[in-house]
């Protein structure tokens, strides 16, 4: 299988990404471009989604001329995007609005409307509480009328790439099975659309793009696409699938039993198991379906808390972020050394990192919040709760996930995104977990999940289990402290009641403001 590669596009929240790789794993070439959203004012936040075509169009032109690598031995190309927004096609499959993320929040009132009124129905049905799809169709239909009358299909941000790479016309766009979860309008279960949802929201069907498994090749490069990217016209393209699950696959969650977590910009945790059920109890998992048909990873996460480890540095960190201009080493890396030397819990100190609203369960008024510091606390007091919190929340919505599926078990967790490079936060996640964490070696794993799917999809690759063991392998294993564990434990009920006690103060704090605004 020489001179054989595989193209696979991962579209995220803050940049493009796409990488090559060759038969048995290895990356021999990537290239990235910003594609962060535009955000005019707070709660806005829009992305181009013309311009995130053009920079996967460039990206794929750059690895083909830098990596040398000859059109005619690109197997077959994936991509991945996004998985909680949708951006609207007109007849000619052009955008007719601005692809919006979770990151936009003016739809979330008809997202708070809908649950209110039809949160079991849609968790039953879909295996989620996010309707997030649905939420934004309704909030487009109500407040922007004229955008909602031109659109054709409203389809995931992977779903018009594709058909823009293919040149599919608009009765061909589609949706694969890894976004049904998100759109509360699917019998997941089943992985199809749900007429009962559709007629209970007054949505036609004919917005709904038609389901495919996310290992179905949909086309191939149109001669437009070619031309920009330099690969061969009709080079297959597969479905692909959402970003989590990308990251699902490239991280072994291919078979039941096995638990990652993603410290990523939306720090989660997702389980494989081989049984649907809906977690109507904690309303804490999202159920998502694999690309594996009959298995399907719950998932719970934090909307944008990996992006608190950003916004604490550019506020708060101004000593350690000169001390890192002097020495030349990498500003986390100072602050957790500073933080390692505390005790667990921070002395006191915990922090609430639901800056943009809680998702698993839903509550769109929470925000963040520190209690228990006194004059005597600093910076690394401040960095480690945060730290810490995360890894708290994690813990209560993983018993969840447990107690929802009590016939899985797990044995380790399986660590991966940017945050698992910090060797004190995955060593204080065993600890709070009280399970061993391992860490990947490799930080490519949303584009490797799209490579081995993509082999697998045309060929290359005869089983997607094995596929991923032998292009992944462990780099450092962290064992839990029980001891820490315990003390951690008491922690982690104060931080629960501190939720709990915190909902009011956040409802009445959402209340106010929004008086304000208006």
């Amino acid at each position: 299988m020489s001179n054989v590669y595989l193209i696979g596009i991962d579209i995220g929240s803050s940049y493009t990404k796409v990488s090559a790789y060759d038969s048995v794993g290895f990356s021999v070439g990537a290239a990235s471009r910003d594609t962060h959203p535009s955000q005019p004012s707070p709660g806005v936040a829009e992305y181009d989604s013309e311009d995130i075509l053009h920079a996967v169009y460039d990206c794929i032109k750059n690895i083909l001329i830098e990596a040398n690598i000859s059109p005619t031995d690109i197997a077959a190309v994936c991509l991945d995007g996004i998985q909680s927004g949708l951006v609207g096609l007109d007849q000619n499959c052009d955008p007719s609005m601005p692809y919006s993320s979770t990151l936009d929040l003016r739809y979330s009132p008809y997202l708070d409307a809908i649950l209110e009124s039809h949160h079991d129905l849609i968790r039953t049905k879909t295996g989620s509480g996010q309707p997030t799809y649905l939420a934004k169709m309704i909030w487009l239909r109500s407040e922007f009328p004229e955008i909602y009358k031109r659109t054709k299909k409203f389809v995931t941000i992977s779903g018009y790439l594709i058909a823009k790479l293919a040149g599919l016309g608009i009765d061909d766009v589609f949706m694969d099975n890894t976004y049904l979860w998100i759109t509360g309008l699917s019998n997941s279960e089943k992985y199809i659309w749900d007429d009962e949802l559709c007629a209970e929201f007054e949505i036609p069907s004919s917005y709904l793009p038609r389901i495919v498994k996310s290992t179905d090749i949909v086309g191939g490069i149109s001669a437009e696409a070619a031309r920009y990217t330099g690969l061969k016209v009709g080079t297959p393209l597969v479905a692909g699938l959402a970003d989590q699950a990308a990251g699902f696959v490239g991280s072994g969650l291919a078979k039941a039993g096995r638990l990652a977590d993603n410290a990523g910009t939306y720090p989660l945790i997702g389980m494989s198991t081989d049984a649907f059920h809906a977690d109507l109890k904690y309303q804490m998992s999202e159920v998502l379906p694999s690309v594996i048909p009959g298995l399907w990873t719950p998932t719970s996460y934090i909307i944008g808390g990996g992006l608190t480890h950003h916004w604490f540095v550019e506020n708060f960190a101004k000593q350690e972020e000169t001390e890192a201009d002097i020495s030349g080493d990498d500003i986390y890396q100072i602050l957790d050394a500073k933080a390692e030397k505390l005790c667990a819990g921070s002395e006191g100190v915990l922090f609430i990192p639901h800056l943009g609203g809680r998702a698993c369960p839903n509550n769109s008024d929470f925000r963040g919040a520190w209690q228990g510091f006194t004059w005597s606390h600093t910076v690394e007091h401040f960095y480690r709760s945060i730290l810490e919190s995360i890894a708290f929340d994690q813990y209560i919505r993983y018993k969840a996930m447990i107690e929802t599926f009590p016939d899985t078990k797990i044995e380790e967790v399986v660590a991966y995104g940017g945050g698992s490079k910090s060797a004190l936060w995955n060593q204080i996640k065993a600890d709070v977990m009280g399970l061993p964490y391992v860490c990947l070696g490799r930080d490519d794993i949303s584009a490797l999940g799209n490579s081995i799917l993509a082999g697998y999809a045309v060929g290359l690759f005869d089983n997607l289990v094995s596929s991923v063991e032998q292009f992944v392998k462990p780099a450092e294993r962290y064992e839990p402290n029980m001891e820490a564990h315990h003390v951690y434990q008491e922690y982690i009920e104060i931080y629960r009641e501190m939720l709990t006690n915190s909902e009011s103060t956040f409802a009445a704090l959402s209340q106010l403001t929004g008086k304000q605004k208006n």
